[in-house]
């Protein structure tokens, strides 16, 4: 299932804005994932460090992370070897309501 929303953007595209600005002098194309509400804490959800072309240890040099826009964390970065996992189980509900679709 993927979240979905068109008011108010998830915590996704808020990673994938910040992870650009974080990282200059490339080129500037956003990334976008999937996370199923369902997923536990701890769940793999990608590697920045690859998808970016990037070491982690130049993540950690440009020191790269996540801000949220909302009050929680959903998400984790590891700057030594680029791995973004769910730090806080995501409740569809909570962050859409009753909107169709939620993105």
């Amino acid at each position: 299932m993927k979240l979905m929303k068109s008011e108010e953007p998830l915590p996704g595209r808020a990673v994938a804005l910040i992870l650009l600005l974080c990282v200059s002098g490339m080129r500037a194309e956003p990334a976008r994932y999937s996370v199923p509400e369902e997923a536990e804490r701890g769940s793999f959800v990608a590697n920045i460090a690859k998808d970016l072309g990037l070491t982690g240890e130049e993540l950690l040099v440009r020191q790269a992370r996540l801000v949220p826009e909302g009050e929680k964390q959903y998400f984790q970065l590891n700057q030594h070897t680029g791995d973004l996992v769910v730090r806080e189980q995501m409740d569809r509900e909570e962050l859409c309501g009753q909107s169709e679709p939620c993105l």
